[in-house]
């Protein structure tokens, strides 16, 4: 057997040992579940608000590099049609 085999072979164990041992943590009474529930339910959330955070922070830091250019080769062109769409649909100052 292949050195790899071997390793995902004994990782598949541990982690099959892992679980067995959760699951008697959580069958014995051992964790509170309604406190479990809570901190499940603020991970997610907070799981939520960071990507949410992390997304705009990207978006912000892409639009400000674009920013820089006068013409972007690849999405220039449908700028421009977005840009001449809005100001033909803008009211006559």
């Amino acid at each position: 057997m292949s050195k790899i085999h071997k390793k995902k072979k004994s990782e598949k164990a541990t982690n099959e040992e892992l679980g067995k041992m959760l699951v008697n943590i959580y069958e014995t009474g051992y964790i509170n579940h309604n406190q479990t529930y809570k901190y499940s339910f603020l991970k997610g959330v907070a799981t939520g608000v960071g990507g949410v955070i992390g997304a705009t922070v990207v978006i912000a830091i892409l639009l400000s590099i674009l920013s820089k250019f006068e013409q972007v080769p690849v999405i220039g062109p449908f700028v421009n049609k977005v840009q001449n769409s809005i100001e033909a649909g803008s009211p006559a100052k």
